[in-house]
């Protein structure tokens, strides 16, 4: 008896060759996508988060030296707080704003106008601080305004 020889199958290629290869070169694809839109997602929370603490730190500037005012007899808060007299509450609050970016001695740098208030020996005062953070067109601002008067 005699085997027949061993027959060998030889198997062509069809127009399918490499179509493994593509559906990975696709899936990395999106999924790189995916990972760029998570990092411009991550980079603009940053951004906001930076915003929000920048105008917080202002809000408190803000009230705070307004406390600060509310504690001063009225007849002195201008000499305390006005730019022109460099009173020693105008002195505090240039210095806390420089805490903020973009303030300095030369730009940035707050607004305080005190007027006469409502009433016979109140003030009334309009604060404004303003801020810019790093490579950010804007200037931010955030003001107040409020009666200082004598507590009787």
């Amino acid at each position: 008896m005699c085997n027949p020889p061993l027959a060998i199958h030889q198997h062509r290629r069809t127009g399918q060759a490499g179509g493994f290869l593509l559906e990975a070169l696709v899936a990395l694809l999106i999924f790189s996508f995916g990972l760029l839109a998570m990092a411009g997602l991550h980079a603009r929370a940053v951004h906001h988060f930076n915003d929000a603490q920048y105008r917080a730190n202002a809000a408190e500037l803000v009230h705070g030296t307004i406390g600060a005012m509310r504690g001063t007899d009225p007849t002195t808060v201008a000499i305390r707080f006005d730019s022109s007299s460099r009173g020693a509450g105008w002195l505090a609050l240039i210095e806390q704003a420089k805490r903020l970016p973009g303030v300095s001695d030369a730009q940035n740098i707050p607004t305080l106008q005190i007027t006469n208030g409502p009433t016979t020996g109140s003030r009334a005062v309009l604060l404004e601080v303003l801020w810019q953070a790093p490579a950010d067109a804007l200037v931010h601002r955030y003001a107040a305004s409020a009666v200082i008067g004598a507590n009787r």
